[in-house]
């Protein structure tokens, strides 16, 4: 299914996102040299992920290397 194929997402289920992403998540960013976004976007696409996966893996990894165990509750990241 392209883009233009799916579905608006309605205003209820915007707003149901953001809460969820509110009480869940939070954000962590950094400053990289101009040209590192699209290598980190090519890395994460050879490797079969999106941009925030890989991120998330190689920071995962680093944390275990760190500390010898994960970040905590990330169920989601299955350091490769």
């Amino acid at each position: 299914m392209t883009d233009k194929e799916k579905p608006a997402m309605s205003d209820a289920r915007k707003r149901a996102n953001a809460k969820y992403d509110k009480e869940h998540f939070e954000y962590v960013t950094f400053k990289a040299r101009k040209g590192s976004r699209a290598r980190i976007k090519k890395a994460a696409e050879k490797a079969g992920d999106s941009t925030n996966l890989f991120i998330r893996k190689a920071v995962n990894k680093a944390v275990i290397d760190a500390i010898g165990k994960p970040m905590e509750d990330d169920t989601t990241v299955k350091g490769k």
